[in-house]
């Protein structure tokens, strides 16, 4: 596929030439540098050919300003990055949301970080920041925003018609969990217009990666996403492990496949709770927990958290597991199994339940494509791409298990995904406790300071809401040049405008909570 996709490019960027990555290395096969008046062609190619638009980051060289687009797709293992080169004095280029829907927040995200102009973007307004930011603040030399660019980017007001009002979903209430604060357009009961308003929780966590070095940034991962921790920490260690070149040895990537797996569990066990007491079921809330505080007391020996984890490490683990360790999850394996019918006793079964969920929220394969969501979501939709499958890391290449899908692409095939992916959390962790090999946990000769070669790596790992993507660019130094996170609670928000158009107000907690939102990986 890469190769008919690389001769397929080249005929329609022509003179532009294009480049073969190894994909080991850089986590994409082919690349090629665009003008802006080939962006849009480029974007229209890989549209008409069913790629995702996977990331957009802006990187500062400081002598230009470059925009990096990844390109995926769900079907095969095929990624693409298209560069193209600003002007830092005047960064434009032309705006590409006009192909893939999904741009039109990350653009909005460029331009307030950045300063990079998108022509032909409907809304370049403040999305994370406000307006009393007085300088970019990913830029590496300060360059204030001028009154021009203040007035731009805070000039967006929602009109009000003769007969609508406005109502504030958040930034507290608790079926937002987390401060998420979404202005709802409203004509009597129903939603006309629903536009986020981000940045209550933004920590800067991509500019605290410039100045810390690849160890120090460690602890970090675990703040993005606090619920699916593991697989932040997971990923931003291979990812290093890539670019670095270092080997693994075998216990300590099933080790990480057990604990990953478990913490999936805890996190979609805690949607679940959540996700009922927000349509006012309680008592599944207490269920969950309960289960969940199992899930707290087999890891809390071994990572020293119940929350927040950082176990994993450049080359290994922190520590290795015991046999107490073994035999508690061996136990609650078969504790779980048997919880299942419960709750499709207590939550599928429910009449209530369903009702409130079925036809809700309804994303169809082209717009799950369009928006770029990913995870539980996009399995939802009826699209069966799972990286842990698709791209395998740690040992997830020896596991056996299934896919879900849905058929309906509403909330209620958003829950039966999830529920089937907690099985199979399940079967994965006793292959894996099954197959656990002796053997060291960390690999020799692990430096103590990291100087992954030049270049740059995109890397992408599945935790529980979807697909999270690193892009690093190194210099040679400690420290990462660049570093984006390609968050899926960002990409997966963003289709919510479209999903609670035309519904009502009590449908919008609904389709708002199959979603599987985590604020602070959204604002990190």
């Amino acid at each position: 596929m890469v190769e008919i996709t690389k001769r397929e490019l080249g005929a329609v960027l022509k003179a532009i030439p294009i480049g073969e990555a190894d994909y080991r290395e850089r986590g994409y096969h082919l690349f090629a540098e665009v003008g802006a008046a080939d962006l849009l062609s480029a974007a229209r190619f890989f549209d008409e050919r069913g790629f995702y638009l996977s990331a957009i980051i802006c990187v500062d060289h400081v002598e230009h300003l470059e925009l990096v687009y990844i390109f995926s797709n769900h079907a095969s293992l095929c990624k693409v990055k298209v560069s193209l080169k600003l002007d830092p004095a005047k960064p434009v280029a032309p705006t590409i949301s006009t192909v893939f829907d999904c741009a039109y927040w990350h653009e909005r995200e460029i331009r307030e970080f950045f300063g990079v102009t998108f022509d032909g973007h409907p809304n370049m307004t403040y999305l994370f920041l406000h307006d009393g930011i007085d300088s970019y603040p990913l830029r590496k030399e300060k360059i204030p925003v001028s009154d021009e660019d203040k007035r731009a980017l805070d000039s967006f007001r929602p009109g009000e018609g003769e007969d609508t009002f406005f109502v504030n979903l958040g930034p507290q209430h608790p079926s937002t969990h987390g401060v998420l604060r979404v202005v709802l357009k409203m004509d009597g009961e129903y939603i006309e217009e629903a536009e986020p308003v981000l940045g209550y929780l933004h920590r800067m966590h991509e500019k605290m990666a410039e100045n810390r070095s690849y160890q120090q940034f460690l602890p970090n991962t675990g703040r993005m996403d606090y619920l699916g921790a593991m697989s932040f920490n997971l990923g931003y260690v291979t990812a290093v492990e890539r670019l670095c070149g270092i080997a693994v040895p075998d216990r300590a990537n099933y080790v990480r496949v057990i604990l990953t797996e478990l913490n999936r569990l805890s996190s979609h066990l805690l949607w679940l709770g959540a996700y009922l007491a927000d349509l006012g079921a309680l008592t599944p809330f207490l269920f969950v927990f309960d289960d969940r505080e199992q899930i707290n007391d087999i890891l809390e020996p071994v990572t020293g958290s119940r929350l927040t984890y950082c176990y994993f490490r450049f080359g290994g683990l922190y520590n290795d597991v015991d046999d107490a360790f073994i035999a508690g999850t061996r136990a609650f394996i078969e504790r779980m199994r048997s919880r299942f019918s419960l709750y499709d006793k207590l939550v599928g079964g429910n009449v209530i339940f369903t009702n409130r969920t079925r036809g809700i929220g309804v994303i169809v394969k082209e717009r799950a494509r369009k928006q770029a969501v990913s995870g539980p979501v996009l399995r939802g939709a009826g699209i069966a791409m799972d990286i842990r499958k698709m791209e395998p890391y740690a040992a997830y290449g020896e596991m056996d298990f299934e896919i879900p899908v849905g058929t309906r692409g509403d909330a209620l095939d958003m829950y039966h995904v999830r529920i089937r992916e907690m099985e199979n959390a399940v079967n994965i962790i006793e292959q894996a406790l099954v197959r656990l090999p002796e053997g060291p946990i960390m690999t020799e000769k692990v430096p103590k300071k990291l100087k992954p070669p030049k270049g740059d790596l995109y890397h992408t790992v599945e935790t529980p809401r979807g697909e999270l993507g690193i892009y690093i660019v190194s210099d040679e130094s400690d420290k990462p040049y660049r570093m984006k996170w390609r968050v899926p609670s960002f990409s997966n928000l963003m289709i919510f405008p479209e999903l609670a158009k035309g519904n009502m107000l009590a449908d919008a907690v609904a389709i708002l909570g199959s979603l599987d939102l985590v604020i602070p990986e959204i604002d990190r």
